[in-house]
């Protein structure tokens, strides 16, 4: 008899996690459940496919990408986060977006920036950032950049592990890691914001699977002269530990540019966080 994991898709596989995320997070209305059950039953079919969020922003997935189920299913990632990042960007600000996936956060933000604002997008894997541009089109924001290069602490080239199960958790490939093939062009933060005609940043976004520390170094620049910035990054020490590094590093790192952690509420309001580096913390100058 074949293994379960061999019978049962994978979109079905993530109910037993998805389900306790959607209880929390968005309930388990009648509506709800039937967004689930229509999602899954798309991803079952292997292809990539469009779907709409419950405010009408309009998407093309790959399946098996957490974020796409979030955003049409509960309307948004990380529910509590969004709550913050509507608190602190307006018309006119500036949202950068390193591990943008397919643009679960840079769309909703340039939507809130308005044309006299800007989102650069970033996204190193080349099928992922194909939906990013898509996405960032078929809603008409324009004044959104789609970058398709990985962010680091110096010029030069990486590779990537991607894993079509769960293309969410594409990474810089560390030394001995399997790839897929796709091998893209690095830069930093420092030198692409102004290629790109960009200055000083209101929010940063860094969700780059544990290669959080050389990206920050290479943003060091743009995080002293931003004196308003928010950066967000997801901590996970088993991702930081891939690459050589603890989180304690980064947060050494952004301490000295200034920067406190935070944790945030239910509500989304931030409060200081005294204890390990671990999970979204958000980091602001005081």
């Amino acid at each position: 008899m074949p293994p379960l994991r061999a019978v049962v898709p994978a979109p079905v596989r993530a109910l037993r996690w998805r389900l306790p995320w959607l209880r929390a997070n968005a309930g388990l209305s009648p509506g709800t459940l039937m967004r689930m059950a229509a999602f899954t039953l798309r991803e079952c079919a292997g292809r990539p496919f469009a779907f709409e969020t419950p405010d009408g922003i309009a998407f093309e997935t790959m399946p098996n990408n957490f974020s796409s189920f979030a955003m049409c299913v509960a309307g948004a990632r990380d529910p509590e986060i969004w709550r913050f990042i509507q608190s602190r960007l307006q018309p006119g600000s500036t949202f950068v977006d390193a591990g943008a996936n397919v643009g679960a956060y840079a769309v909703p933000a340039a939507r809130l920036v308005g044309p006299t604002g800007r989102v650069i997008a970033f996204e190193a894997h080349p099928h992922t950032h194909g939906f990013l541009g898509r996405n960032l089109g078929r809603n008409g924001l324009s004044w959104a950049t789609a970058v398709n290069e990985a962010l680091g602490d110096g010029p030069g080239e990486i590779r990537l592990a991607y894993n079509t199960a769960n293309p969410g958790e594409t990474h810089v490939a560390a030394a001995g890691e399997a790839d897929q093939g796709a091998t893209v062009r690095m830069t930093t933060l420092d030198e692409a914001l102004p290629r790109l005609g960009a200055n000083a940043v209101d929010y940063l976004k860094v969700d780059v699977e544990g290669f959080e520390l050389p990206l920050l170094r290479g943003a060091a620049r743009t995080i002293a002269e931003s004196p308003g910035i928010a950066v967000q990054i997801e901590l996970q020490p088993r991702h930081a530990a891939r690459y050589g590094h603890a989180t304690a590093d980064i947060g050494r790192l952004l301490l000295g540019l200034g920067l406190h952690p935070h944790l945030l509420d239910a509500a989304g309001r931030p409060h200081l966080l005294e204890g390990a580096l671990q999970g979204d913390v958000i980091w602001m100058r005081r």
